[in-house]
């Protein structure tokens, strides 16, 4: 019994005990769960509601108010750059969603969905930086 009682104390304590000994705070797989993801229809939604405000900056306000604990996968995030005039705002929009993005991986369809080099570049600068 005292034994089954340090094993449980290990766990608590960040360790585990395995075959060949006890491994203290062992690396914890990154695990992203998401309880609010936005559907297709939503990130079309999203996207008209967005393009309703007459002026960028109030577009930028509107998508970061609507994406607030949400998340998103990377198709969602071009549909909601399309609601945007701009290629800053784009960029900036790309940016922002970035963290709140399920598949990262796929980010390229994001970088791909901007028109000039530099900011492709600067886009892929921002995720690298993340990645790190």
């Amino acid at each position: 019994m005292k034994q089954g009682i340090l094993i449980i104390g290990l766990m608590l304590g960040g360790c585990v005990l395995t075959d060949s000994g006890v491994t203290f705070n062992p690396p914890k797989p990154n695990v992203v769960v998401c309880l609010n993801a936005v559907s297709d229809d939503e990130a079309e939604q999203m996207k008209q509601s967005i393009k309703n405000e007459s002026f960028e900056d109030s577009r930028l306000t509107k998508a970061k108010n609507l994406s607030k604990d949400r998340c998103f996968q990377a198709h969602h995030v071009v549909t909601i750059m399309g609601a945007f005039s701009f290629e800053d705002s784009k960029l900036e929009i790309a940016k922002f969603l970035y963290g709140k993005t399920e598949n990262q991986q796929d980010y390229e369809l994001v970088v791909d969905a901007l028109t000039f080099e530099s900011d492709k570049d600067e886009l892929r600068d921002y995720i690298m930086y993340f990645q790190n």
